[in-house]
């Protein structure tokens, strides 16, 4: 699938692997909006409130299922690049491996993070009483959410992107159903939203490990190997890092600005962020997608060694990422107090989160580049590269702006700190690639596994 007798073949692969990907992160946030519609319409800004408050920690649970999916997913690809199917067999069993054993160590080590964390939010009673609810039925269902991150990513380096994104269709479907009904017409309050949830993530994970139970799959999922290949398991962690980051990331962020919307809006800028924080990160989805889709291919040309391609890839995912995030900051600056209403916002909290909409159109551009950036250097196997994009955004760069910004700016510097944050990461992505970076070759694991095979 993934050979090309000419450019053109070239773009049209590219298409083919991108477009589901993208169409997936967008029904991603599609479903986003609608789960903060009914929450909006449902429980109140209240319920937005406490829903932005808590989600970091489901975002954690995704971040070790997408470390797990993309950074094995890129080692099957090279090595069916380069041949090796039985090593690709490895790869898999680790995965399955992987999965089972974080699924148990994040529902045991979440919870009481979760209840720590939330304690430092100085909000009224109700609002903190929903956080820890909602947190603790979405930690205690942590192994749907990361079986369905790592299947996801293992389905799309098969080769399979378009089953992938109907799997995925299929269970955004699920959860806007239960949320209509478990929110509106049986009100079940903020347990009906996170047990919608919980109950699509569910669906979505038994169809993508049915792709490799029922025999569909390229790569044969043998029981036999389904154990901890140490060398594997290593380099799984490392190819990893980067899309891990991208979650941890999100978390982070979304816990710093949770807390500087506190201090310099109270409850109506948590309020606010909640609204921000359903809508920019379809903008960050879509530009994930790109990255995505543009993975499997750079890692199977990167293994095997066809360097022109995987640039001219790379180039052409540049130039998508770049003209998606146009098309997003256009939307926005047309919309931005259309949105509050919207979720059921109104009076002075309407005002602040079309506001920080207004403020945060620009950064999508610039978030292409980093994130489009990031996922190349991930896929070639240089996760020292990726990290300096990925970590350097929620430890170093977010808390610098989000901090400063905020002495002078008051919550307008809150808004701002994340276009700050991604322009910086953008001229240093720029810096790395024209220095040439990422086109060292690779080796897939340590010695040892490699004279097994």
């Amino acid at each position: 699938m993934f050979h090309t007798k000419n450019y053109r073949e070239l773009n049209r692969l590219f298409f083919m692997f991108v477009i589901p990907a993208v169409s997936s992160q967008l029904l991603s946030g599609i479903y986003t909006i609608v789960d903060g519609y009914f929450v909006g319409w449902g429980i109140g800004q209240g319920g937005l409130a406490a829903i932005g408050l808590s989600f970091p920690f489901s975002v954690i649970v995704t971040a070790i299922g997408a470390g797990i999916g993309v950074g094995g997913g890129a080692l099957i690809a090279i090595s069916m690049g380069r041949g090796r199917e039985a090593l690709a067999q490895r790869i898999l069993g680790a995965m399955v491996f992987l999965m089972i054993a974080a699924s148990a160590v994040s529902s045991l080590l979440l919870t009481p993070l979760a209840e720590y964390l939330l304690t430092f939010y100085k909000v009224s009673p109700d609002i903190a009483e929903m956080a820890r609810y909602y947190a603790w039925i979405l930690i205690i269902s942590s192994p749907a959410q990361v079986v369905t991150m790592a299947m996801l990513g293992a389905v799309r380096n098969d080769g399979f992107p378009r089953k992938a994104m109907a799997i995925m269709i299929a269970a955004f479907g699920t959860n806007i159903v239960l949320d209509w009904l478990w929110v509106i017409v049986f009100p079940f309050g903020i347990a009906g939203a996170a047990w919608a949830t919980v109950a699509s993530q569910a669906v979505s994970a038994l169809l993508l490990s049915a792709h490799f139970l029922l025999g569909m799959s390229k790569v044969r999922l043998r029981p036999r190997f389904i154990r901890l290949w140490r060398p594997l398991a290593r380099r799984i962690a490392v190819m990893g890092v980067s899309p891990f980051g991208v979650q941890i990331a999100t978390a982070v962020t979304m816990i710093l600005y949770n807390w500087q919307a506190l201090a310099y809006g109270g409850d109506i800028g948590v309020a606010a962020y909640a609204v921000v924080g359903y809508i920019v990160p379809v903008g960050v989805m879509l530009e994930e997608g790109v990255a995505e889709g543009i993975q499997p291919l750079i890692s199977y040309y990167h293994g095997a060694n066809l360097r022109a391609r995987r640039r001219l890839t790379a180039r052409l995912g540049f130039t998508a990422a770049v003209l998606v995030g146009l098309v997003c900051s256009l939307l926005l600056f047309a919309s931005d107090r259309i949105v509050p209403a919207f979720f059921s916002m109104h009076g002075e909290a309407a005002s602040v989160a079309a506001r920080g909409l207004f403020l945060s159109v620009p950064v999508f551009p610039f978030l292409g580049l980093a994130k489009v950036g990031a996922s190349y250097y991930q896929a070639v196997g240089r996760s020292d590269m990726a990290s300096v994009l990925t970590y350097g955004d929620p430890f170093i760069l977010q808390p610098l702006f989000l901090w400063t910004l905020p002495l002078f700016l008051a919550l307008d510097g809150v808004w701002l700190a994340m276009f700050f944050t991604n322009m910086t990461l953008a001229a240093i992505f720029v810096i790395m690639w024209r220095r040439g970076s990422g086109n060292r070759r690779m080796p897939l694991t340590g010695g040892g596994l490699m004279g097994i095979l």
